[in-house]
């Protein structure tokens, strides 16, 4: 009875964890599928079975209301999901939630909370040993102390969380990039510039490690450092590339950043009707990204371009108001606060390494207790072992017998499975190189036959000559084509046509004498999809009937009709030629046919002496 509900507890727990997982990437598609995501989030709404799942449900909505810069919304259910999410099995999603609480905390000015979720968030990687977000906690708190100007600590949180990267084996590299950066931008605005792009510039040496995308902020850091060291010129080449980056990942914040400092470069060079194009940009974006850091900087400059134009009233204005969000920023009660919050993560932190400490040292008191008893389990263990293991080897030895042998006999099958599939393959390439280089061949051989049964002048052999080299460089390519066709998954109802008609051309330019045309029924789909072998047979079955129309019919007229057959298509080829003897058939209608009967299709031929012949394929 244990057993069996053992096996049921096992059974269920497995189950369990499937569907949480598959839950977790039918979510995932709002990601990658916006505009399907109210959808999808009712469609999982009824899915939902644990207080862990619910997590995972909020998690999704909240990053969609951030996406869309509604952070009230997404405060409210990333607040949510951490509450629910099971903090083991949703260890990374869990921290994602902690990062963009922080983040939207951060962009409010509301530091003191942004630092504890900072700390929260810290506790929880520690809890789940994760190294990789416990580093990402604390280059957070570096920038956090960034934004308030306490540079000093801002460095050594940064410095923190970098040792724990380089010290850790399984370490993300866009992390280290992130703490670098973090490192880096402390140092630029200590006014400590040769430090930053140290830090910078181990970035950029790794960055075929990294995705350019995930750390544009570096290219902006170090045209913001340059900039303040007054060389310009170097300084927009990296702001530049950084706003394409930002531009194409759409990141809001990022971009205001960018405009800001172009205008400050462009101001500084006298440019001041390109600075005034950028301080709008930055406009635009400052208030998009609803970042009080974002809008204190663009406030900043402002109040400098105004200055410098000799707009003193302007710039005493945005002066007032820089002055005023900087000082709701750095009040004093905020501050100590600030102080109060590190304090107390110091302190737990003390407390936790004394604790681990205590836990270590009782562990070890066990485990030299524990020592003797252990011992002597292990001698008898040890003669079990022994004698399973004889029994194992034993049997192990018996099962390896009659495994190689049912090999032998898997690799004889599979041997002839391959000569079969090659016998297959063989006759495919067969058949596709009669028809498609075989017919290429017929036209040079025609064009050839007609250039030397008429007279033509030295030009026009010339010209000839010309053709027929450039369609035997062409067939060259036609075989390419058989073999690219082969390989293609499906083949659109568009693309047969185009390969028809650039058929057709090569005809027309070898035999003048002779009208194509081709017809396409309006009521045919041009995405309509066939797969890549019924494609490539109808496009030879055409080409075939082509051929030979021009080959033996003596016809003046050739044409290629695209009709709807149902859910298919149906391709006839009609001239107005001396007609076919069905009753004697050569290889070139045999080809057809087979071609037909490979793909389950109907072949019909309808032909009348001195009336022509249609040849149709559906």
């Amino acid at each position: 009875m244990l057993r069996t509900f053992t096996l049921f507890l096992a059974i269920f727990l497995v189950i369990t964890f499937s569907y949480s997982q598959s839950l977790r990437d039918r979510l995932g598609r709002t990601v990658l599928n916006p505009d399907s995501a109210l959808i999808i989030f009712e469609l999982e709404k009824k899915n939902l079975q644990t207080s862990s799942d619910s997590g995972l449900y909020f998690y999704f909505i909240a990053d969609r209301f951030y996406s869309e810069s509604e952070y009230d919304s997404a405060e409210y259910y990333f607040q949510k999901s951490i509450n629910l999410l099971d903090p083991i099995a949703e260890t990374s999603i869990r921290s994602m939630a902690f990062i963009s609480l922080s983040r939207i905390n951060s962009f409010a000015g509301n530091w003191e909370k942004a630092l504890s979720i900072s700390q929260e968030h810290y506790n929880h990687a520690l809890s789940a040993l994760d190294s990789n977000y416990m580093a990402f906690a604390l280059f957070d708190i570096s920038v956090i102390y960034h934004d308030m100007e306490q540079f000093d600590k801002g460095v050594t949180y940064g410095k923190e969380a970098l040792e724990l990267l380089e010290n850790y084996p399984k370490a993300i590299p866009l992390f280290r990039a992130y703490a670098l950066n973090a490192i880096a931008i402390n140092f630029d605005d200590w006014d400590k510039p040769d430090s930053a792009l140290f830090y910078h510039y181990q970035v950029i040496d790794d960055l075929e490690n990294l995705d350019s995308m995930r750390v544009s902020n570096t290219f902006n850091n170090i045209g913001n450092t340059l900039l303040k060291q007054k060389n310009y010129s170097e300084a927009k080449k990296w702001m530049d590339i950084s706003l394409s980056l930002n531009t194409k990942g759409k990141s809001n914040t990022r971009i205001a950043t960018n405009y800001t400092n172009l205008a400050t470069i462009a101001y500084s060079l006298g440019n001041y009707i390109e600075a005034e194009m950028m301080l709008d940009s930055a406009a635009k974006y400052v208030e998009l990204s609803k970042s009080i850091e974002k809008n204190r900087d663009f406030l900043q400059e402002q109040y400098r371009y105004n200055k410098l134009r000799g707009r003193l009233v302007l710039a005493i204005d945005y002066l007032e108001e820089y002055s005023a969000l900087k000082d709701s920023i750095f009040k004093e009660e905020r501050v100590k606060l600030m102080a109060d919050l590190e304090t107390k993560y110091k302190v737990e932190t003390k407390e936790r390494e004394l604790a681990e400490s205590r836990a270590a040292l009782a562990e070890n008191e066990l485990l030299i207790k524990n020592r003797n008893n252990q011992l002597l389990l292990a001698i008898i263990f040890s003669i079990s072992i022994l004698g399973l293991a004889f029994f194992i080897y034993y049997r192990q030895k018996t099962r390896n017998r009659h495994l190689e042998q049912e090999a032998k006999l898997q690799a004889i099958y599979a041997e002839k499975e391959t000569q079969k599939r090659l016998h297959e393959q063989r006759d495919r390439i067969s058949s596709d190189l009669h028809d498609n280089i075989g017919a290429q061949l017929t036209f040079i051989v025609y064009s050839l036959n007609n250039l030397k049964s008429m007279e033509h002048s030295p030009k026009e052999i010339a010209s000839k000559i010309d053709q027929i080299s450039s369609f035997t460089v062409e067939t060259v390519g036609e075989l390419r084509d058989t073999i690219w066709a082969m390989n293609k998954d499906h083949v659109s109802l568009e693309d047969l046509q185009g390969r028809l008609a650039n058929f057709l051309a090569r005809a027309k330019n070898s035999c003048p004498e002779i009208e194509f045309e081709l017809k396409v029924d309006q009521n045919l789909d041009e995405e309509f999809l066939l797969n890549s072998f019924e494609g490539i047979n109808y496009f030879r079955v055409a080409q075939e009937a082509i051929n030979n129309a021009i080959k033996h019919s003596n016809a003046t007229k050739i044409t290629i009709d695209f009709l709807k057959d149902r859910n298919s298509i149906r391709i006839c080829v009609k001239d107005d030629g001396k007609g076919i003897q069905t009753s004697k058939p050569g290889n070139g209608l045999s080809n057809m046919q087979n071609r037909a009967d490979r793909i389950g299709k109907n072949l019909v031929i309808n032909t009348e002496e001195n009336q022509g012949t249609q040849i149709c394929i559906y």
